[in-house]
């Protein structure tokens, strides 16, 4: 887990999400927590940009780095959604620009409705590294698998590495194809007709598959 925290990072950089220093990753690690540490370039990470947590214990780390500012973030995430392995935060400036609008991202492919879902609900600004955040993320999270940080940036939650990160390059595509329609007119959404016919697509997919 911890080499594919590292490619992850690499890859966020290398795809122009996010700049090197612009975000944080973390995953679950033997009945504990991994998370990069404070300052990390996410493009540039090694083992020693690692830090191990063990929330009873506090942090544990043999090189005594200091986890991310956004720890909190991230144990309140894992806390209230006990299926989640890996949590991804990171200021990519689509959805940052998106965010600025103030409205939820919805639907505008079957693959963002598949991977992601029907809407990436938007919170207003609350100050970085706060608990406040941290609850507020934690809590909408509940009905979606990302949520846009007004003014801040992006979380993307998942259940492995590659889908929380399939998750985060849709959404970061998604904002940026919805702004582009805007800037031309009004954007059309998937509907909720268009998601029951999807819904039975995936359906008849999987009793196949079954």
């Amino acid at each position: 887990m911890i080499e594919q925290l590292i490619e992850t990072g690499r890859r966020i950089v290398a795809s122009g999400i996010a700049k090197g220093w612009a975000g944080n990753l973390s995953a679950r690690y033997r009945g504990n927590f991994i998370i990069t540490r404070s300052g990390a370039d996410l493009g540039n990470l090694e083992q020693s940009d690692i830090v191990f947590i063990r929330p009873q214990t506090s942090q544990l780390s043999l090189q005594a780095r200091r986890p991310s500012s956004e720890l909190s973030l991230h144990l309140a995430i894992y806390k209230e959604h006990p299926d989640t392995q890996v949590v991804i935060h990171v200021h990519s400036p689509q959805s940052i620009a998106f965010g600025l609008l103030g409205m939820g991202l919805p639907a505008l492919t079957p693959d963002f409705y598949r991977y992601v879902g029907a809407l990436v609900p938007v919170l207003p600004f609350i100050p970085p590294t706060t608990q406040e955040l941290a609850t507020a993320v934690a809590q909408a999270l509940s009905d979606s698998s990302a949520v846009l940080l007004q003014n801040h940036g992006v979380v993307v939650i998942g259940e492995s590495v590659s889908q929380a990160l399939l998750r985060l390059n849709l959404l970061e595509e998604q904002a940026g194809i919805y702004m582009a329609a805007l800037a031309a007119g009004t954007p059309r959404q998937l509907w909720d007709a268009d998601l029951e016919k999807l819904d039975e697509l995936l359906s008849r997919k999987q009793n196949r598959n079954a």
